[in-house]
């Protein structure tokens, strides 16, 4: 619960006062986004009567399709029902169903809110991260299934220009929620720590994230922003990454990434341990010649005679 309460105080603090942008918003809305807010998170709500057509018609499809799929491009029936519902629904309506027991209408109706920048976007995601409910997913030609909470946080990210993604108040809305929530999808962490460069608390957050957690993208983190400071932490927790880690089940952008900076503290004995795991774990030889490449820079031309 002390993580709960940590998240809910952050997402408090850098609410802002701006609106959504919609123009038939009533002051009903207003009161139904307050009240919806404060409901327990596991509590699913009850359709609104003028939203059951287009809600069963998402339910039965029960898949969160983007606008074209398949091979032929052509636009997604359950695209054009979540157009449909973000066209006739309030804003209110739309955030009583992000509690609806489908997760498809959950996603969808929260997409629609994203669509309408509401202020009210990090409450909705931090319900999601704490339910961590799932939906099959239609993008391109490619199926999937992923948790709504990165669902809805692309649907927005994707919206932000990359310039506006630093300094965006819904954005670091969201992004504190996650760097301070527990065992985080390791994508939205991935996002949260490319958007911006952060100052206190969240560096001293991403510290116990690296530091205590042995979170990688809290460790890269720290190598980009803060490694003078945090140097002798950085060096032991990425030896106790690199041993500990199959990079079969990582892959060769992360043992790259993971060995390239172990170098960077031209440390002998570091050197040893680097080659003493290639030897062991050959998945880097999938990218044979970019590791070779840095192995050269580092003068290790035959890691077999070393």
């Amino acid at each position: 619960m002390k993580h709960l309460t940590n998240i809910f105080l952050l997402a408090t603090l850098l609410t802002f006062n701006s609106s959504c942008v919609q123009t038939t918003k009533t002051e009903t809305d207003k009161e139904t986004i307050s009240k919806n807010s404060s409901n327990d998170s596991n509590t699913f709500k009850e359709t609104p009567q003028k939203l059951k057509t287009i809600v069963d018609k998402i339910s039965k499809i029960n898949e969160v399709q983007q606008e074209h799929v398949g091979f032929g491009g052509s636009e997604s029936e359950n695209f054009k029902n979540f157009k449909q519902l973000k066209e006739i629904a309030t804003t209110g309506e739309l955030v009583l169903l992000t509690g609806n027991k489908n997760a498809t209408v959950a996603c969808y109706a929260s997409w629609a809110l994203a669509d309408k920048s509401c202020p009210d976007l990090s409450v909705i995601f931090k319900k999601f991260i704490m339910q961590d409910r799932q939906v099959e997913t239609f993008s391109g030609c490619i199926k999937s299934q992923d948790n709504i909470s990165s669902e809805l946080y692309h649907r927005y990210w994707n919206y932000i220009d990359d310039t506006k993604k630093p300094t965006d108040k819904i954005l670091i809305q969201l992004d504190s929620i996650i760097l301070f929530s527990q065992n985080p999808y390791w994508l939205l962490m991935t996002r949260a720590m490319e958007n911006r460069v952060y100052q206190e608390p969240y560096k001293r957050q991403i510290a116990i994230l690296a530091f205590q957690q042995g979170n990688r993208d809290a460790i890269y983190y720290l190598c980009n922003w803060h490694k003078a400071e945090y140097a002798d932490k950085i060096k032991t927790a990425l030896v106790q990454y690199l041993n500990k880690t199959a990079f079969k089940n990582t892959g060769t952008t992360d043992y790259y990434r993971t060995i390239e900076e172990l170098f960077k503290f031209k440390d002998p004995q570091i050197r040893k341990l680097i080659i003493s795991k290639m030897k062991k774990d050959r998945h880097w030889e999938m990218e044979k010649e970019r590791f070779k490449y840095l192995l050269e820079d580092n003068n290790i031309y035959n890691i077999e005679s070393e």
